[in-house]
């Protein structure tokens, strides 16, 4: 899916207003002048830079160029590899696809007795828990913690929506806003995620350009892939959608950043694909976060003494080539450990060669994410280039 949102990207340029330029239409209007000027007096003229009908001229040629960069502008709106803003939009209700606004952040709350009881106890919709920052996470349904047990998990979702409340950790949301009997204690038992800020472009255009598969429920790897961003395309990073046996699609999810998703996360995803609008019928969809592999980075880098009063840039060039690496591969699943890669990122920040202890290359399968522990990453000193 990513090559074909690349060809899209990769199209030839178009404009209708090819090669004119503002120094080409002042040099025209000059021309044209100087022509008229001597077809109607019989008299040459010339006008200097100075000369009042020039600075005339030049200012009526600006304006005429800044009309046609709209009218450029009005027919490239109309592609979706140059829309944006407001024409995006348009272009997405064509194919009743519509901006995402904001999301809120989920996560599951754990209600605990003070003591089992004999009977039920209630738990009811709504109920809000915070962690004393005036952030609240109410509890999606109603439920109970049964009779003779001492708690129960109950989704939650961040009552104010966007990325503000993400990455609470477990236990941090553990103050009860509204009272429920019997109830000791509340806490989150997994870290608060999924909020999101309102859809960016390139993630609406690629949503756009995956429309058409959507048009019935869901089947080919291009309609899942649609429906699954259309739960939350601004939190969702990557997708890989598989089926190894007939009827079984496997669906594995990374959120932005190379975050793995939660379960109160993967519930919601399911719940909306289990959706009789989206599902075929036939279909069991299973929706987990990769598998990870683990890996070590430990490499030596070397600058070229052409560069030696440059070394401080290319140093701190080099860590953040060395950042942009370990997050390009966590957010990619199934995409294998190639330190070739890594190397690219390196030259691009102006070393002059890399010495890569680990990782060895190493295959990742499309069901797994690849994701660092442990990094070393030693400057070697100055070498002749």
């Amino acid at each position: 899916m990513e090559t074909d949102i690349n060809n899209l990207l990769a199209l030839p340029d178009i404009s209708v207003i090819d090669g004119i330029t503002v120094d080409g239409i002042q040099t025209d209007m000059i021309t044209d002048f100087e022509g008229m000027y001597q077809k109607e007096t019989g008299e040459s003229i010339t006008l200097h830079p100075a000369d009042k009908d020039r600075l005339k001229l030049n200012a009526v040629a600006n304006k005429l160029f800044q009309a046609y960069q709209c009218i450029d502008k009005g027919f490239r709106m109309n592609f979706l590899r140059y829309a944006y803003g407001d024409y995006l939009k348009h272009l997405g209700a064509q194919k009743r696809t519509f901006k995402q606004e904001s999301k809120p952040a989920v996560t599951v709350l754990r209600f605990t007795l003070q003591e089992a009881r004999a009977q039920a106890t209630a738990i009811p919709a709504g109920k809000r828990a915070t962690a004393g920052d005036n952030l609240f996470f109410a509890t999606d349904d109603y439920a109970e913690i049964g009779a003779g047990s001492i708690y129960v998990d109950v989704h939650a979702t961040c009552t104010q929506a966007g990325t503000i409340g993400n990455h609470y950790v477990p236990g941090q949301i553990n103050g009860m806003m509204d009272k429920i009997p019997y109830i000791e204690k509340v806490e989150n038992i997994t870290e608060s995620e999924g909020g999101s800020d309102e859809e960016s472009d390139a993630d609406f255009r690629e949503r756009i350009f995956l429309a058409p598969s959507s048009y019935s429920t869901a089947g080919p790897e291009d309609a899942y892939i649609y429906w699954v961003k259309q739960y939350n395309s601004a939190a969702i990073g990557d997708v890989k959608v598989m089926s190894t046996e007939g009827g079984e699609v496997n669906i594995r999810v990374i959120l932005t950043g190379g975050i793995l998703p939660s379960e109160a996360f993967l519930s919601g995803l399911t719940d909306f694909l289990e959706s009789s609008a989206v599902r075929p019928m036939t279909d069991k969809v299973i929706v987990s976060a990769p598998d990870v592999v683990e890996y070590d980075l430990d490499f030596t880098y070397y600058i070229g003494k052409s560069n030696k009063y440059n070394v401080e840039t290319i140093q701190k060039a080099a860590e953040e080539a060395k950042d942009a690496y370990i997050a390009w591969q966590r957010m990619h699943i199934g995409v294998d450990i190639n330190t070739d890669v890594l190397v690219e990122f390196l030259r691009a920040a102006g070393i002059k060669r890399a010495v890569i202890r680990k990782p060895s290359y190493t295959v990742v399968q499309d069901t797994e994410i690849a994701i660092v522990t442990n990094v070393s990453m030693i400057y070697g000193g100055l070498e002749d280039d």
